[in-house]
């Protein structure tokens, strides 16, 4: 199955630059079991600290409906107990033309080893920043593209696809945040979509007729039977301190299936895994992996 041109066309245009961060604990601490929050939270204090434009440009506000060109991957290790000499690892990956800043970034990552991590402020030191390229790890900073990473595929029309949730997928149906039921294919491929989309639009190439056009490309999918058995909802909170309150952060978990005639689906599903899905997605929310 061969993805749609149009989507071809605007994955060629479409730059990432995908980072991984190692860190090494100096002390012993406590950190979040849900770290996404933490990494959001540390590298928008390393930013502001040092470069108020980049801070402006990954935090700050923008026109309706723009996405922050960027997300992290924060990781599905939940411990929160941690010994110095242990090793913590997330990624950043910045989109579009924010993949222009990536030196700027590394210095900013590098300066907030000053600021520690969690709320004991645990001191550490960064162990190693390297790419991530679509078959290989390599040190330094390497801008890619998006369809490095969208694999051809060879499958029959009767498949199965299942989505392993690293982080909870935050959707919402009817204006309420989906906390039981299975979404449905075309639901979540129309999500992957707009968020391409729009992504596009912002930071890639702003002709609007682009995202009509990707638009028209959504696959019409033949029966299928879905199995949201192994889903359940995880009721993430996380404290804001900008409103000093506790937020709702959960989502789904676990693992969707989808099994019949759905061969159409993976281009886009392959797409939703390197963006993620759903809200959130700076703070390491909407994450998975494509089983098919």
């Amino acid at each position: 199955m061969t993805p749609p041109t149009v989507l071809l066309d605007l994955a060629e245009q479409f730059e990432i630059l995908h980072l991984r961060c190692n860190l090494i604990l100096q002390a012993d601490g406590v950190l979040p079991a849900f770290k996404g929050s933490l990494w959001h939270g540390w590298l928008g204090h390393a930013i502001k600290g040092l470069d108020e434009p980049l801070y402006q440009l990954l935090y700050g506000s923008h026109a309706e409906q723009q996405p922050k060109p960027y997300l992290i991957k924060a990781g599905a290790d939940h411990k929160q107990q941690w010994r110095a000499g242990e090793m913590l690892e997330f990624d950043i990956i910045l989109l579009g033309s924010a993949c222009q800043l990536g030196q700027r970034l590394v210095s900013a990552l590098l300066s907030g080893q000053r600021l520690g991590l969690g709320t004991n402020r645990i001191p550490f030191r960064i162990q190693s920043l390297t790419s991530v390229l679509p078959m290989r790890q390599t040190p330094g900073l390497h801008v890619a593209r998006l369809i490095d990473w969208l694999m051809p595929m060879d499958v029959g029309l009767d498949c199965e696809i299942a989505l392993q949730l690293h982080s909870p997928l935050r959707l919402k149906q009817d204006g309420n945040i989906i906390k039981s039921a299975t979404p449905a294919l075309p639901e979540l491929i129309k999500q992957i979509s707009r968020r391409m989309a729009l992504l596009t639009l912002f930071w890639v190439n702003e002709d609007p007729c682009l995202q009509a056009a990707l638009f028209k490309t959504l696959p019409i999918l033949g029966d299928y039977q879905s199995d949201g058995s192994h889903v359940w909802f995880e009721d993430w909170q996380r404290f804001s301190t900008r409103q000093h309150e506790q937020l709702p952060f959960g989502g789904l978990k676990g693992q969707l299936c989808y099994r019949g005639d759905l061969s159409a689906a993976i281009p886009w599903l392959q797409l939703g895994e390197l963006l993620h899905m759903g809200g959130k997605t700076t703070f390491g929310l909407g994450q998975y992996r494509l089983i098919y």
